[in-house]
């Protein structure tokens, strides 16, 4: 009898992360796709050049849609779309607990409270309904980094290391995210391990070069997104108008700061939770702030690298408010430095807070659990009080599952069957739709991952009623071209073949003109209910391939891959040695 209780109670730190998913998707796990924001997936994603990078755009989507790309001929977008909303909060979950095991900071009560958090939070609602689907991976393997980075410095543990590394790597700002942590473990000062049990002599030896070595690992496997940016002809420079419109926001807890203590303020208002400034998610929210400062003071004096992730959450918190109390100077650096524009969301960036939080609350509940009776009651209320103070989470925050229109798929096969070479534009020529059969909920328009054929994608983004640059010189020239068509009844076709453009295909419930008010020689390929493929006349330009380009991106993908299959080589040899172990 004492043994399965025991067996019971070993399990049940694994079991809540999987209760709290069941709790977050059940709801989309309907037939369709959950499609919202930046969350689009679609029944076959073509493997293409310009996934890689290969373009002249900015490389936002590398290299998680060559990913999609690859894993979706296994097993189809949809249950690839179901596997990645689950993966968010499970991997979230059991990279939390499997941390708080290795920290040895509590009993498994607390850290089912440390779990909870950092599964149930404003952070992953807000981006999770703004379908950061990559970010949000690269989130759940925070966990898992840290862990792995703190055997690495015994000198054991690079093959999980470099797995957690490469799935933050998934986008770029996951990639600086997961760096930064990393960086701020391995290298920091001292020979505590957090807790952890001491070194031996192996450990010792190997932390002198491992933790380096990983370093440049991690690099490695983001040089992808690096690779392919820097690779571009024009400079990876930003609108500064940008800046004030994806600044973190204030939630109603009087002021950005407090907001971002409480782990929100994301700059869509759109994608706010219901529930954030109302009066009881408001003090809960502060009572989970004052608990998780509480348990990080107590931290601090057991474990000297804890003062590690402290400085990445504080940089985290630095990188949230740059846009509000330093406007000017981010402005400056994203009109002006390549690249500075991946910091002007900056609340992207705050998993590392989020992380140390987390695991604070659940070290302050670690705390009162020692001097108070009724512990599994005092552990269930607390494990429940992220929960209360954010509920709209369950069942996906609104989000639902969706069909695209059959016609969309006739259309994919007599495009696929062209074999004429050129791009598509969408049209109307814009970055988000708010279609019908998505029950008109916001998304980044589907077709250019819907269709095989490679387009040009449209970059301006439109916040407040307010058009904002992009940053891809051939979507500019289309966009300004059609523009004034639109105002002028010009023709664009010239400047449409001049950069590379074959196809129109249009989205018949965006309303809006059609392109043959301006352009009446388009040729009709195919017309269904809800989408019409024209194809333009005359041939359009060959566009620049920048074989030296090809060949730096493709290497950079090569190096970044080779890295990655000796982690999972080193992984699967650990493992069949833990197996014949047992």
């Amino acid at each position: 009898m004492e043994g399965g209780s025991f067996r019971l109670a070993r399990l049940l730190p694994w079991a809540w992360p999987v209760l709290l998913t069941v709790l977050i998707t059940a709801p989309l796990l309907a037939p369709g796709y959950v499609v919202g924001y930046d969350m689009v997936f679609v029944p076959d994603l073509t493997l293409r050049l310009d996934l890689f990078g290969v373009t002249t755009a900015l490389p936002r989507a590398v290299p998680s849609d060559v990913l999609v790309a690859v894993l979706d001929e296994v097993a189809g977008g949809q249950v690839l779309n179901k596997v990645v909303l689950v993966a968010i909060p499970l991997l979230s979950g059991l990279g939390l607990t499997a941390l708080w095991r290795e920290l040895r900071l509590g009993g498994p009560l607390a850290g089912a409270v440390a779990t909870t958090l950092y599964v149930w939070n404003p952070f992953v609602a807000e981006r999770f309904h703004l379908g950061a689907w990559a970010l949000l991976l690269g989130y759940a393997a925070l966990p898992w980094l840290v862990r792995a980075a703190l055997r690495v410095r015994r000198g054991e543990g690079w093959p999980g290391f470099l797995l957690a590394s490469g799935a933050c790597a998934l986008t770029a700002s996951g990639g600086i995210t997961g760096l930064l942590l990393a960086g701020a473990i391995l290298l920091w000062p001292g020979r505590e391990n957090l807790g952890v049990v001491a070194e031996s002599e192996v450990g010792r030896q190997g932390r002198r070069w491992l933790p380096r070595v990983m370093l440049v690992g991690t690099v490695v496997l983001n040089a992808p997104w690096i690779v392919a940016g820097l690779a571009r002809t024009a400079a990876a420079t930003s609108d500064p108008a940008a800046v004030p419109a994806f600044a973190a926001r204030d939630e109603g807890y009087g002021g950005t700061l407090p907001t971002l203590l409480t782990l929100g303020g994301v700059w869509n208002a759109d994608v706010v939770p219901s529930s954030r400034g109302q009066l009881v998610p408001m003090v809960l929210g502060f009572l989970l702030l004052v608990m998780a400062v509480a348990g990080v003071v107590i931290w601090w004096r057991r474990d000297h690298l804890v003062r590690a992730l402290v400085v990445a959450g504080v940089l985290a918190v630095v990188f949230g408010m740059a846009g509000v109390v330093a406007p000017d100077a981010l402005e400056w650096a994203v009109r002006e430095v390549p690249g500075a524009g991946l910091f002007r969301d900056g609340q992207r960036y705050l998993g590392p807070l989020v992380l140390l939080e987390s695991v604070g609350f659940g070290v302050a509940l670690a705390a009162v659990l020692r001097v108070v009776p009724m512990k599994r009651v005092v552990g269930a209320t607390a494990a429940l009080i992220p929960i209360a103070a954010l509920p709209s989470l369950a069942g996906g925050d609104g989000l639902r599952s969706a069909e695209y229109p059959a016609d969309w798929a006739q259309a994919r096969r007599v495009l696929a069957a062209d074999n004429l070479p050129g791009e598509f534009i969408p049209w109307p020529f814009e970055s988000y739709r708010a279609p019908t059969w998505n029950g008109r909920r916001p998304a980044l328009d589907p077709m250019p991952r819907y269709f095989s054929k490679p387009s040009i994608v449209p970059d301006e983004l439109i916040v407040d009623g307010h058009r904002l640059a992009g940053e891809d010189p051939r979507a500019t020239a289309v966009a300004t071209t059609l523009r004034e068509a639109v105002r002028t009844g010009a023709d664009p076709t010239a400047v449409l073949q001049q950069q590379g453009v074959r196809w129109l295909i249009v989205d018949r419930e965006a309303g809006g003109p059609s392109p043959r008010d301006f352009t009446p020689q388009l040729a009709e390929v195919f017309t269904g209910p809800t989408v019409i493929v024209y194809r333009l006349p005359g041939t359009p330009a060959a566009q620049d391939d920048r074989p030296w380009a090809v060949v730096l991106v493709l290497t950079a993908w090569t190096l970044a891959t080779a890295v990655l299959a000796a982690a999972a080589v080193g992984a699967i040899t650990r493992l069949k040695r833990v197996r014949s172990a047992l």
